[in-house]
């Protein structure tokens, strides 16, 4: 009975988040982008840091790239 009672919650957790997740955060990245209209400065600080994000990911990925190169394994794609 009792991991019937602990691990129900938890499965029901997850499928609410795995269903209403995606919708709830595409409405609030909405909501965050109507707001930043009205504030330019924000807006363009945030342009931005998602450009510098940018360069500093793929920076990231090229580096893995050529230590798993360097290194001999091999990446599926």
């Amino acid at each position: 009975m009792f991991p019937i009672r602990f691990l129900s919650p938890l499965v029901a957790i997850g499928i609410a988040g795995y269903y209403f997740l995606p919708e709830t955060t595409s409405n609030i990245l909405a909501l965050a982008r109507k707001y930043e209209e009205r504030v330019p400065v924000i807006k363009d600080i945030h342009d931005k840091v998602a450009i510098d994000y940018a360069k500093i990911r793929n920076g990231a990925v090229k580096e893995v790239e050529h230590v798993t190169d360097k290194l001999g394994i091999t990446t599926s794609k």
